[in-house]
């Protein structure tokens, strides 16, 4: 199906040049030569892409049920078709009629649907075609054949229409945010949830759901037009600097003139196929490229592309708390030769033996042995970079933080511009270790425990790898041992007689103070086993809690229940079960700490961290914070390699609530 682009007013003019975006550096245009001849309109052609999704993320999605498969009063149903294209933006995928078809076959006649704020202005459009062809041309005899009953006098009667449709009015931030605990309070017999990956398993859901990734058709071409002109400007730049010099040195780093570019691939879910698409135009032999980017310099760069994934994430798909990490060290080869395993595996068992054959000539294009850089006279200088296709940071963010020493460009697929995206690390790494020390003092750890094996006053530290690892204050028997001597310190009728006046003073303060766990209830963002886990974890430290359900956790909200405005005898410190980047971004606009789970983690010293903080006094010096630089935060809250604090580790994954289906 051909599609025009023309009529989207969200995308860019296509005049091929990409605008850059506000306050943000400009990368590269992929913009010709003004002399140059105009082209036509481009027409983006929707291609079906296969791409290798885990069963999580998957099996939900009505992008992989395959078209054919819809009944014939679907399929050719004209009309509905033609409603579509002139209702709806024509590069967004909302799978209209797989969705009438997943309500036929389910006889659902009270439907939600919830989709992000960016998507929420075509609710009621979506909800009029829906009402209007669900059921309405449905051939009875083929629907009572498909059931395979007759009239009976106590069978269920089959719906004839969609009796009550509803919007869910909250907002939606991520595919954690589903909310099929308030469809099924609306008595309704679908969710359908647009704009988001299968994140909160099917089998966790009270109400059947239905998710549709909602993906964007992107001119790829410009894409890697972009990229491709971005790296050969920065090396004709290199170039004229090296002719400059006429030393030994310059004439050696002429002589290496082939940069080899290991490129990763990475966006949201909405440009999944663009993400696999670009990876694969990217491997391509220079010779294959677009003539506006083909020169006699282009042998001088090449590139490989990979496409990482954060199982069960979909390949390349990131989330705002869950990104691929270990990027900077990955073996190449061995992930690109895996994905030429993978993919030729794919072929030969979807394709029959002709496609076979016809995807085999087709992977000739790819890098090979013969091909490889490594053969050529010249040495390549390798460079590894991600690309990342959305049209904000908030993802991308995820990846840079995850790993920091890579260089990140951006594609906004609106505007058309490639850029460099920047991120403060070292200040994020301050503040939050920060909020952990102030949890830990707190605790009295800080200052009622020593923080080294031994009895001595000076903190010491051990440097492995390059990484500051405090080797004691984050062991978990210490700190344990620290807090629960001071609660027994506040609690035994005679330790009073022990302590000095201020000691005395302070604990009699310390003993008013609560510690806070917020279990967030916007859609499925809280998770009760990860809330659970970390109850038991406080109360066997002798750390009293409260446990407060909210949708939405705000700095003010917060402050009436903290103990800066109940004399200090409200909440001392929170742990939110909700967005780990909530209290990534926002953590330091509260008045008291909130950590995330990981953070929790940390400072009860059940996990040793190796990467974030060295544990140092209140008054010590700071050192240089760049040797902690190169190590990124985990992002692994949706991830199966996550810790005790993630969602899919060991028992957390079982959310404790019952599916429909039991």
């Amino acid at each position: 199906m051909h599609l025009s682009s023309s009529c989207n007013a969200t995308v860019a003019d296509d005049t091929g040049t990409p605008t850059s975006a506000s306050a943000k550096v400009k990368v590269a245009s992929a913009a010709t030569d003004a002399a140059a001849t105009q082209r036509p309109p481009r027409t983006i052609i929707r291609r079906k892409i296969r791409t290798s999704t885990s069963s999580t993320s998957s099996s939900a999605s009505s992008a992989n049920i395959n078209s054919t498969l819809l009944p014939a009063h679907i399929q050719n149903n004209t009309q509905l078709h033609h409603i579509i294209l002139t209702t709806l933006p024509r590069d967004y995928e909302f799978e209209i009629p797989k969705t009438i078809w997943r309500i036929e076959k389910m006889n659902a006649s009270s439907v939600a649907l919830q989709l992000p704020e960016g998507l929420t202005m075509y609710a009621s459009t979506i909800g009029d075609i829906l009402i209007k062809f669900a059921y309405r041309f449905q051939p009875p005899s083929a629907a009572a054949e498909e059931e395979g009953v007759t009239n009976q006098p106590h069978q269920k009667q089959k719906p004839t229409q969609i009796k009550s449709l509803s919007i869910l009015g909250d907002v939606t931030y991520g595919a954690c945010c589903i909310d099929d605990l308030s469809a099924r309070a609306l008595g309704c017999d679908l969710l359908v949830h647009y704009g988001h990956s299968c994140l909160v398993p099917l089998t966790c859901t009270v109400i059947p759901c239905l998710y549709v990734f909602v993906e964007i058709r992107v001119d790829v071409q410009h894409l890697v037009d972009c990229v491709k002109m971005t790296f050969r400007q920065e090396e004709e730049k290199r170039q004229s600097l090296l002719l400059e010099g006429d030393d030994e040195d310059s004439k050696e780093l002429r002589s290496r003139s082939v940069r080899l570019i290991e490129t990763l691939v990475m966006g949201t879910v909405q440009f999944r196929s663009a993400v696999i698409e670009s990876a694969q135009r990217l491997n391509e032999e220079p010779t294959t490229a677009s003539s506006s980017t083909s020169t006699s310099d282009d042998d001088d760069i090449q590139f490989q592309a990979i496409v990482p994934q954060a199982k069960p994430l979909s390949p390349g798909e990131v989330l705002g708390c869950t990104a691929p990490s270990g990027l900077a060290t990955l073996d190449f080869e061995a992930a690109m030769s895996s994905s030429r395993r993978l993919r030729q595996a794919r072929r030969n068992k979807e394709c029959s033996a002709e496609s076979t054959t016809t995807a085999a000539a087709t992977t000739t294009t790819l890098p090979s042995s013969s091909s490889s850089p490594e053969n050529s006279t010249s040495i390549p200088t390798r460079e590894r970079v991600m690309i990342f296709i959305a049209d904000g940071r908030f993802h991308l963010e995820a990846a840079m933080i995850s790993n920091p020493t890579l260089r990140a460009l951006r594609y906004d697929p609106y505007s058309k511009s490639l850029t460099e995206e920047k991120y403060d690390m070292v200040h994020m790494k301050k503040l939050r270790r920060e909020a952990i020390l102030s949890v830990r003092r707190i605790w009295g750890v800080a200052s009622n425990t020593p923080l080294t094996a031994s009895a001595s006053s000076t903190h010491t530290v051990d440097v492995i790898n390059g990484r500051v690892v405090d080797s004691a204050s984050q062991n978990s028997d210490i700190i344990a041992n620290s807090v629960l001597q001071n609660q027994l310190s506040l609690h035994h009728p005679f330790s009073k007689l022990s302590l000095s006046p201020a000691t005395s003073s302070d604990n009699n303060s310390r003993s008013t103070k609560i510690f806070g766990i917020i279990l967030g209830t916007l859609g499925r963002q809280g998770n009760p086993a990860i809330l659970s886990r970390i109850r038991s974890l406080l109360h066997a430290r002798g750390i009293r809690t409260i446990t407060i359900l909210l949708s939405e956790i705000f700095p003010k909200k917060l402050e009436m229940m903290s103990n800066t405005t109940t004399n200090g005898g409200g909440v001392c410190a929170w742990v939110q079960i909700a967005c780990p980047r909530l209290s990534i971004d926002w953590g330091h606009y509260f008045c008291v700490p909130v950590l995330s789970p990981y953070e929790l983690f940390v400072a009860m010293g059940e996990v040793v961290d190796t990467s974030l903080w060295k544990a140092v006094e209140e008054d010590e010096k700071r050192q240089d914070e760049k040797v902690n630089d190169d190590d990124g935060y985990p992002m692994d809250f949706y991830s199966k390699s996550g810790g005790p604090w993630a969602n899919y580790y060991a028992t957390n994954s079982d959310r404790k609530v019952l599916s429909y289906g039991s």
